[in-house]
Parts: C-alpha cells; sequence; structure tokens
C-alpha cells in the first residue's frame, strides 16, 4: 500500500481557510498531522499562513520543536506526570484544564491558555471550579505569570447549543477581563466554517486543511469540501492482482465492507478485509486508488469513512500506522501512557491508558460531539487519554474501559486522543491505570497509531525459558543497544544475560559481573558484550550511576546492565526489561528458584521503536505495515528495524543452570 501526501494542499487550504475566516489560524497537527505526518504538515500549514501550530500534548510539541520548527506551538491535553518545565525551556504553550495544572505550569514558567469546559465534558476546567481558577489566574499574573490566552472547545451538537457555548465561554472572558488582552480561540474546522460568531481572535484548523469535510461524509462524495476550494491532501493506492491487495487493517484500514476503490477506469467495491489483505469485487488487476481526489475521478476517503460508518478524521489519521510501528514508549514528563500489550508470544492482550482529568459534573451535561450521552445526574467524569488516534476506534463507544478493576462504558463519542468513562460517586484521579482488554475491543490488533508503545508481557516458567528470552533478546542486538534489566535477588537477570550472549556467540563464561563490576566478552556477531552491574555503582538508592569510571563504549558495543534503572540518565535509547517473582506465599514460595516470573519489556527512545519491540515476540510473524508499504516523502517512511547483526550460533557455555 503507498501513502502520498501533497503538502501543497495543505497549504493552499490553510490560504482558503484563512480567507474564509477572517481571523488568524492556528494549524493543528495532532496525532502524526491526523496520519499526514506532522512535520510536513506543520511546515506546510506555516507556508499557507498559519500563525501557530496546535497539537496533543508536549510529546508531539517537542517533536516538532527539535525538527526545527520555531512557530509558536500550543500543546492542550497533558498527562499525570507532565514536567511543564520542559515547555518553558522549549518555549511551547500550554492550555491547562484545571487549577493544579495551572499552579504546575505558573511554577514551571510556561506560556499559559486557559482551557474551559464550555459544553463539551471532555478537559477543560469545569464550571463548578471556572471562578476559582480564573481568580487564581489574575492572582499568578500578578505574581508574573505569563497567562496568554483562554479557549474552549465546540460541541457541534446543533447551532442552538454552539451559540449556547459562545456565551458561556464570552461570559467567562469578562470574568478573566483582570487578565488583560487574551488571545481568545473557541472554533474548530467546523464552527469555524459555520458559525463566525465563535471565532474571536483565533480559529484551530484540522481536517479542513488537509481537504476533507470537517462536518463528515455526506454522501461521501467530497462535494462539500470541494465547494469550499479545499483539495484532499492524501491519495492512497494498492496493488490488486487478480482482485486482491496485500494490505489490510494491520496497515490502518477501516473495516470498510461496500466502499469504493478505482482500478484504471473501473470502479470495484471492497468485500473482505483482513488484518494483511483486501479484496474487491469485480477481481480487477492493477494500481487502485481507495481514495483520493474526487475531482479527478478518484473516491474520496469520506466514502470510506460513510462506508465504515465513521468519519472522514478516523479513516486518515489511522493511515499513521503505515509508517511501520515508529512510536516509542511515552515518555510521562510528556504524553500521557499509550501502550498496546502483547504477550511474550506476539498475541494482544490489552490497550493501556491513563486517567488525565477527573471532574464533578452537573446533570444534563453533554458528553463529547453532539452530546450524544447526558449526564443523568450530577455525577463524576473520568478522561482517559486514548482515542481513535491509538487503535480505540469510534465505534468503541459504549464498550467498557477498566479503572481500578471496575468496569465502566465509555460515554460519548471517541474522539482522536480521548474518550470519558461516568464513574458516578466513585473515586479516580489523574495518573489512575485504564485499560480496554483485547476481548471487548478486537480491532485494537489491527493498528496501533503513531504514538503508542509496544510492550511485550508474559510469564517465564523456568531457566529454559528465560535463557530462550534472552536468545530472543540477543538476536535482535547491535552496536549501541543497551538492555537494561531490572528485578530483585534471584529473579533471573543473569540467565537471562546468558541467553543473550549464547544468541551473540559470547565467548568465555557469562556470568554474574557483581564483583568486577563488569565483564567484557568477545563475541561471533561482532560488536563485544558488556555485562555491567549497575547495583554497585550507586551511593544510596537516590543516586543516578556514574559509568565515568567503567570505561564503557556504549556505542560501539552491546551493554546489558542488571539492576540498570539508574543507567537510564546516560542514555538516550534502551531496553527496559522487569522481572517480578512471585510474592511470598504464592505458588510455589518466594525462594523457589523453579518458580514462574512475570516479564515485561518495553523500548525508551528512538532505538526501540514500537515495531522493534513488537519484533522480540516468539514464533509471530511480525508484520506491522504493508510488505510493499511505500510513502513518497522520506519524512513518512519508518519501519520496525528489527534485524540484528547476531549470529544463532556460537556458545556461551552449555550449561543451563538454575534462575539467578
Amino acid at each position: 500500500m503507498r501513502v502520498d501526501v501533497d503538502t501543497a494542499a495543505i497549504a493552499a487550504n490553510v490560504r482558503a481557510l484563512r480567507s474564509i475566516v477572517g481571523v488568524p489560524v492556528c494549524g493543528v497537527v495532532k496525532a502524526d498531522g491526523y496520519g499526514h505526518g506532522a512535520l510536513r504538515s506543520a511546515t506546510a500549514m506555516l507556508e499557507g499562513g498559519a500563525a501557530m501550530v496546535g497539537v496533543v500534548d508536549l510529546h508531539e510539541a517537542l517533536a516538532l520543536r527539535r525538527a526545527g520548527i520555531d512557530a509558536p506551538l500550543l500543546a492542550w491535553l497533558h498527562g499525570a506526570g507532565t514536567d511543564f518545565r520542559v515547555a518553558a525551556a522549549y518555549d511551547i504553550e500550554v492550555a491547562v484544564s484545571s487549577i493544579a495544572q495551572l499552579e504546575a505550569a505558573a511554577t514551571a514558567g510556561a506560556t499559559i491558555h486557559l482551557k474551559l469546559d464550555t459544553g463539551l465534558g471532555r478537559n477543560g476546567i469545569a464550571r463548578r471550579d471556572r471562578a476559582r481558577a480564573i481568580a487564581r489566574a489574575i492572582e499568578l499574573a500578578h505574581g508574573g505569570a505569563r497567562i496568554r490566552g483562554a479557549m474552549s472547545h465546540l460541541a457541534g451538537s446543533n447551532r442552538e447549543a454552539d451559540l449556547a457555548q459562545v456565551a458561556d465561554f464570552t461570559a467567562a472572558l469578562d470574568q478573566a477581563a483582570p487578565l488583560g488582552s487574551l488571545v481568545r480561540h473557541l472554533a474548530n474546522s467546523q464552527g469555524a466554517l459555520a458559525l463566525p460568531e465563535a471565532r474571536f481572535d483565533l480559529v484551530r484548523i484540522g481536517m479542513a486543511a488537509y481537504g476533507i469535510d470537517p462536518n463528515g461524509p455526506a454522501a461521501g462524495d467530497g462535494a462539500a469540501a470541494g465547494a469550499l476550494g479545499l483539495v484532499p491532501a492524501m491519495r492512497v493506492t494498492a496493488e490488486f492482482v487478480d482482485g486482491v491487495a496485500s494490505c489490510g487493517l494491520d496497515d490502518g484500514l477501516l473495516p470498510a465492507l461496500g466502499a469504493p476503490v478505482r482500478v484504471g477506469g473501473e470502479l470495484a467495491r471492497v468485500v473482505a478485509i483482513d488484518p494483511c489483505r483486501l479484496r474487491i469485487e469485480p477481481a480487477l488487476t492493477g494500481e487502485g486508488v481507495l481514495w483520493g481526489d474526487p475531482a479527478a475521478g478518484e473516491p474520496s476517503a469520506d466514502a470510506w469513512a460513510a462506508a465504515a460508518g465513521t468519519i472522514g478524521y478516523e479513516t486518515v489519521t489511522r493511515m499513521s500506522a503505515a509508517d511501520g510501528g515508529t512510536a516509542t514508549a511515552s515518555d510521562a514528563a510528556t504524553a500521557p501512557r499509550r501502550v498496546l500489550e502483547l504477550g511474550l508470544d506476539g498475541e494482544p492482550s490489552r490497550l493501556l491508558g491513563q486517567v488525565i482529568g477527573v471532574k464533578r459534573a452537573e446533570a444534563g451535561l453533554g458528553i463529547s460531539y453532539g452530546g450524544e450521552y447526558v449526564t443523568p445526574g450530577e455525577t463524576t467524569l473520568a478522561l482517559v487519554g486514548l482515542g481513535y488516534a491509538d487503535g480505540v476506534t469510534r465505534a468503541a463507544s459504549g464498550r467498557p474501559a477498566v479503572l481500578a478493576g471496575e468496569a465502566h462504558p465509555i460515554r460519548g463519542r471517541v474522539a482522536m486522543d480521548q474518550f470519558v468513562l461516568d464513574i458516578g460517586d466513585r473515586l479516580a484521579s489523574v495518573g489512575d491505570a485504564v485499560e480496554l482488554a483485547h476481548a471487548s475491543a478486537p480491532e485494537l490488533t489491527g493498528m496501533i497509531g503513531a504514538r503508542v508503545a509496544v510492550e511485550l508481557a508474559g510469564s517465564i516458567a523456568d531457566a529454559d525459558e528465560m535463557e530462550a528470552l534472552g536468545e530472543r533478546i540477543g538476536a535482535r542486538l547491535r552496536a549501541g543497544d543497551a538492555v537494561l534489566l531490572i528485578g530483585p535477588l534471584g529473579a533471573g537477570k543473569t540467565t537471562l544475560t546468558r541467553g543473550i550472549g549464547r544468541a551473540l556467540g559470547a565467548r568465555g563464561t557469562v556470568q554474574s559481573p557483581t564483583f568486577v563490576l563488569a565483564r567484557t566478552h568477545r563475541t561471533a556477531a561482532g560488536p563485544a558484550l558488556q555485562h555491567v552491574d549497575a547495583y554497585r555503582l550507586l551511593a544510596d538508592d537516590d543516586d543516578e550511576a556514574e559509568l565515568d569510571d567503567l570505561d564503557l563504549d556504549l556505542e560501539g558495543a552491546i551493554t546489558v546492565a542488571e539492576w540498570g534503572a539508574p543507567l537510564e540518565h546516560a542514555l538516550e535509547s534502551w531496553l527496559r526489561v522487569e522481572i517480578a517473582r512471585p510474592v511470598a506465599g504464592e505458588d510455589d514460595g518466594d525462594d523457589d528458584e523453579a518458580s514462574p516470573r512475570a516479564v515485561r519489556l518495553s523500548g525508551h527512545g528512538p532505538g526501540w521503536p514500537a515495531g522493534r519491540v513488537r519484533g522480540l515476540a516468539a514464533d509471530r510473524a511480525v508484520r506491522v505495515a504493508g510488505p510493499a508499504a511505500e510513502l513518497r516523502d522520506p519524512l513518512r517512511i519508518g519501519g520496525p528495524d528489527a534485524a540484528g547483526p547476531a549470529s544463532q550460533n556460537g556458545s556461551a557455555g552449555d550449561d543451563r543452570q538454575e534462575l539467578a
């Protein structure tokens, strides 16, 4: 499957939209630029005259800033551990949705926008907290805090409800008058085009900038977007042989039975789609256009959306999956936790996220777009930082998500990066873990978004299995890799390292380096294996390990560190392997060396993208993107990069010891 993105179309769309709305534009590039590529989309929007770029979290903003985007950046959704000092250091503006976030961002010296909930029921300062939050913002501003803007978000239920939100926002701005001249913004693409009263000082343009009608698929012909002078920026094609193409759900395609595909001058329809295969009838051969520019006679993304029962937003955003799983584990300091957990065999288990907002809501509050769910009484809402950009389809509304061991149905429409749980009078805190089990949402395994990390987790029965896991890891390692082993005495760290050494063809016996701090083994694979005991590098539990005295080659060798957590500060990328022994009194007892171990593997930093971690799964043909995935723009090229230099032969001694 091939995904082409026309950046000139994005720039032209922004110019057209600016002329329609008559106020400055914030170009939104969250979720990998709605599947179009965040950096290329941001660059194009700025070329088209956007005054600011909007993203969902600091992780996305930081990536753009480091890639050279020097325009104003705004991020508005934050996890429990967000470090707003990052925002201040990189001149990233942040919208805050609670008094706690306001305090933290002000203390950090960040530039702040107050995000107010005027009726969407998601993130944003709740109405009951508004007066107190604005009063505190005024106090902080008198003390030197930088309060630059105020924002909210339209629910798009109907014109009357949207105008009520405009009035509520205006009333809040009156309360905030002592803050001086704020940048006021309320409208997204839909509101900016349909409701001039909502334009204020700035509008946030997302989907319309990519050439798709923000009102929804309508007839599926893209005519509404065309009438506005908008041109679709994305074109998706696949090669068909006798009606079959080697692409499918794993490449981000939705199960859109009946969707049109144009092959040459003939029109076909999708009749079957599975993870790796797409079939059309009639069974044509040649290049098929799944969607592109309706003005050129091609199907539109809206046509696919209509066939799948969704909107064009979801159709194109899922194309970030075509990047081949280039995401790394979320840094808690810049983004909420978003993880797809697989078993050690690669089979999907669950999608893990976290609560990013908790607020008490009044009766009669509509939740999310369209207000399809209305709170029946006063209740507590828990906002979860996962959405259809992460694999939770819009169709997942009503399905259970587990919070604190209890399942709650998703309420309201699933958005691109968040959904809401109505938990009644139960307690929840920002940072609480939330999970969606594969059994309740099987489509989660079809696509993971560009910002979702992959972790492998499961049980290891004995020493043989632990060493086999080490061999599997070792076969994928290359020069410069670091593997940090975390676990108590007797967990099996050395046994796992022995397996890594076996895969690399390490010379000599791989044994605990406790008394020497570090051992270096030459290997048949080429890069040396450095086996380190980081525990003895620490003066106390709070110290970061100092590596200067060890003379380690972190670039040319492969480093495996037992008790390795303190080394994280010295590394750009690492594979973290956590090993837990059973709790005393469970199973065979804490001191039984043959008892099972729980193991979790997670990648951190650019060297361990999601696809590479997924490639560590046992006996599973890993296929993150289609075999013919071609992307015209090199900015979009990314892959599992799972191959390593290790030899499958060589020996570090054939004796299998007990877990140690």
